[in-house]
């Protein structure tokens, strides 16, 4: 299932695959047969064409890390081979309406004008493009299709606390505190702003003048623990008492000025809490261990032949 997600956005970067001998000797890649998968057959050229998509030029330079990307992107179209085998055995597929609505969400997600010349450099033709969408939405019915069939088997609450008792460590929260700062460039201008400063025009103040990020929040950091922020954040707020204002504080980023606003003790969350997170947690990984089950009977009642001399 993660091969299938890694490859799901239709126009990664290219990357030519370099010749190790001259055109005139090489096979015709578009007949070359890289792995038959039942039925099926997987080409040289369709495999060139995936790992074009896949890998961005340079991205490793490494023999063993690209021989197993090479091999991993085999198994992943041989997977596929065999779930688009099980698509037409269920009578699953998409119509051209479903289609339209998939290509035009994703160019909305886009956004670009120059979408559709990016999307004809990397695959020659928006056709094709389209096709291999055609193909990915599919996949996903039948991915849930097959996930759907767990879907009855959800945990039951002794089996919800039981994860809760088993990984109690995990709901340990460390004390923490929310805070908001004030940042500038200068520290007399952080010492005039420090005198005026009370904790009721703090955060209007922030929006004035504070140069972070969070000034729009009115400096607002959130709650945060120890170790979670720099140092010297940590050692001016959690000194400080509930409304304090603490003094100018330097950083590599400026003159700070901090109040605190809420101080949570350490506690351990509750399994009331929890549960519905740790139900969902594992809702989903029933879902992927019926996932791996029923691909891997695929492959063992498949018959695959691959000519690993061509990778």
């Amino acid at each position: 299932m993660n091969l299938i997600a890694k490859t799901f956005m239709p126009f990664m970067l290219a990357f030519a695959l370099v010749c190790g001998q001259s055109c005139s000797r090489e096979p015709d890649r578009s007949r070359a047969v890289l792995a038959k998968v039942g039925g099926r057959v997987i080409t040289l050229k369709e495999y060139e064409d995936a790992f074009s998509r896949l890998l961005p030029p340079g991205a490793t330079d490494a023999k063993e890390e690209l021989h197993l990307l090479k091999k991993e992107l085999l198994n992943q179209l041989i997977e596929e081979s065999l779930m688009l085998d099980e698509a037409s055995r269920m009578g699953v597929f998409v119509n051209d309406e479903e289609l339209a609505r998939e290509i035009e969400g994703i160019e909305k997600e886009y956004g670009s004008p120059s979408f559709k010349d990016a999307i004809a450099a990397r695959y020659g033709d928006l056709a094709v493009w389209k096709e291999e969408i055609r193909r990915k939405l599919v996949l996903r019915k039948v991915m849930d299709k097959v996930n759907a069939s767990s879907k009855g088997r959800a945990p039951n609450e002794e089996a919800i606390k039981r994860y809760y008792d088993e990984h109690i460590k995990d709901y340990d929260l460390p004390e923490q505190a929310r805070a908001r700062m004030i940042v500038v460039s200068a520290e007399d201008e952080a010492l005039k702003i420090r005198k005026r400063l009370t904790r009721e025009n703090f955060a209007a103040t922030a929006k004035e003048v504070s140069l972070s990020p969070e000034a729009k929040r009115g400096g607002d950091l959130g709650f945060f623990g120890r170790s979670d922020m720099p140092r010297e954040f940590e050692d001016a707020v959690f000194k400080l008492k509930v409304g304090e204002i603490s003094k100018v504080v330097k950083t590599s980023y400026g003159y700070h000025l901090f109040v605190l606003e809420e101080r949570r003790k350490e506690r351990r969350l509750r399994f009331d809490e929890v549960s519905e997170k740790i139900r969902a947690g594992l809702v989903l990984e029933a879902a992927d261990a019926q996932w791996s089950k029923w691909l891997e009977g695929l492959k063992a009642n498949a018959n695959i032949e691959i000519n690993e001399e061509m990778l």
